[in-house]
């Protein structure tokens, strides 16, 4: 009752906090966390002010609120719908914004951000969550500015540079990529983002050091996170280090043997190892997967080639292109093939020409008789 009671008084103490003209120019700020069953007991009461109080914008707002804590991203939609139509304000707008970006709709959450935008909204989230919605879908020079629009309102915001490097990223700007991930990483909801994003800037430019150095980092906070160990495991392939991959790889296996991405990266680690059977093993498990994923059929054309099983290569390269006539590796790989074998020919035609040839014998020369 005790618990129940300090629940009570903390969503009080929100609701009557909600009901006082807030600064804009500073970031709303956030629900107590204290827990799913906060948000759930709660629940029932909020249903029951909107009962007591149907034409009440704010009460429907609260309930989108929890019911998103709650993860309810739909239910939440539908009550924060309830109260735009009753009063179409920036902070709902914002609010429906935010849960349809969590559905993926990016192109209707940008139109209800700048529809909260035209009706007054003018504070840091409202413009970091058009950097969002606007990489998201591409725009990412307009991103970059809208990001430094909210910066410039809010410059202690320093979690918005996770989203400024993954739009500095996307811009092929490395060097500012990294500073502004380096920045974030204080802040600890951006923090796992962050340090996984410089893992990847890092492998990809060849700083494979750098790289482990903050992969481990993100480890040592997140041991079980399933893409870093993938990455790290990735980045062992790297560096030529595949029995340390393979120990990686197995690990996710045996958590999640349907992890296609795992036996993938376990048939190409023994391909590099030259352990063609393995290598066959783990293509045919992701194919039992999915049997349309061209990178597991590239690798069994690439082993029966290795193999000198040139028809079943052949095979194999035509059926990949089947589903998909412009995939370039097949493409390529498949004319090459098809040259090398050609090649072949021609030296067995020789040899087989050659040898139907009779060979003349020089005679010894008749000794003279003195």
């Amino acid at each position: 009752m005790r618990i129940h009671s300090l629940y009570w008084g903390l969503l009080v103490i929100f609701f009557c906090w909600s009901c006082q003209p807030q600064d804009k120019s500073y970031p709303l700020v956030e629900i107590p966390d204290v827990g799913m069953d906060f948000y759930q007991s709660n629940l029932a009461e909020v249903e029951n002010l909107v009962k007591s109080d149907p034409d009440n914008p704010d009460v429907y707002y609260k309930k989108a609120i929890y019911l998103e804590a709650l993860g309810q991203t739909e239910q939440a939609l539908s009550a924060v719908k309830q109260a735009i139509n009753l009063d179409p304000s920036p902070d709902y707008l914002t609010k429906e914004a935010e849960l349809l970006e969590a559905t993926g709709d990016y192109e209707t959450a940008l139109t209800r951000v700048s529809r909260a935008q035209i009706l007054g909204g003018d504070y840091p989230d409202l413009w970091h969550l058009m950097a969002k919605l606007n990489h998201l879908q591409g725009n990412n020079e307009t991103a970059l500015a809208e990001v430094n629009q909210a910066l410039q309102k809010y410059p202690q915001g320093l979690s918005y540079y996770c989203t400024k490097g993954k739009i500095e990223w996307a811009l092929n700007d490395t060097v500012s990529a990294i500073n502004s991930f380096s920045k974030s990483l204080s802040q600890q909801e951006t923090s796992y983002e962050s340090l996984k994003y410089l893992a990847m800037i890092y492998r990809a430019t060849g700083d494979h050091q750098s790289a482990f150095h903050y992969l481990n980092q993100n480890l040592s906070h997140h041991p079980q996170q399933r893409d870093l160990l993938l990455q790290k495991g990735k980045l062992y392939m790297d560096v030529t280090q595949y029995d340390s991959a393979l120990y990686l790889f197995h690990r996710l296996q045996r958590t999640d043997s349907t992890d296609s991405e795992a036996l993938f990266q376990s048939a190409i680690a023994h391909y590099h190892k030259r352990w063609f059977d393995s290598t066959l093993f783990y293509t045919q498990s992701v194919l039992e997967l999915d049997d349309r994923n061209l990178q597991a059929m590239l690798t069994e054309a690439r082993v029966y080639d290795r193999r000198t099983y040139y028809g079943t290569s052949i095979r194999k390269y035509q059926e990949i292109l089947d589903i998909d006539s412009t995939y370039q590796p097949a493409v390529e790989e498949l004319a090459k093939l098809k040259g090398k074998i050609a090649y072949l020919q021609k030296i067995k035609q020789t040899r087989e020409a050659n040898s139907q040839i009779e060979i003349i014998s020089p005679t010894n020369r008749p000794q003279e008789i003195r």
